[in-house]
């Protein structure tokens, strides 16, 4: 009885540690850059869209950034592009108006971080819904 007691807690611990693997190998890890925040927020049927951008000391620049924002049909209801920096700070935001109340947006970003010579490319997106009232 002892031991499939034993099996039964060292099989729970195999899956919980496995789990906890897998959701950490889901955050993405960027070796030139510090920080990526993309901002999504709404006012009335107005998005605004944000980027926070900030590459690693020694950073160079940032090049080659394209921010999108598409509906929930994959629709691109705004669209930026050649976003870039001279250093190792990019911080933009943009709006789009005339939205649908209630409709679920999100928003792209993508760019290059040089650094050292090297061009590390970095993404991330972000969900949102434009509220009803």
């Amino acid at each position: 009885m002892k031991i499939k007691r034993l099996i039964s807690v060292l099989l729970s611990l195999a899956v919980m540690i496995g789990t906890a693997s897998i959701v950490t190998a889901a955050e993405p890890r960027y070796s030139d850059t510090d920080t990526l925040d993309i901002i999504l927020t709404f006012s009335g049927t107005t998005a605004y869209c944000t980027v926070n951008l900030t590459g690693a000391s020694n950073t160079d620049s940032i090049t080659d950034g394209h921010l999108t924002l598409k509906d929930s049909y994959g629709t691109v209801v705004g669209e930026w592009t050649d976003l870039k920096s001279s250093n190792s700070k990019l911080v933009v935001t943009k709006s789009v108006s005339g939205l649908t109340k209630g409709e679920t947006y999100t928003l792209y970003f993508s760019a290059y971080v040089n650094r050292n010579g090297n061009s590390e490319y970095v993404s991330d997106k972000k969900p949102g819904t434009c509220p009803k009232k």
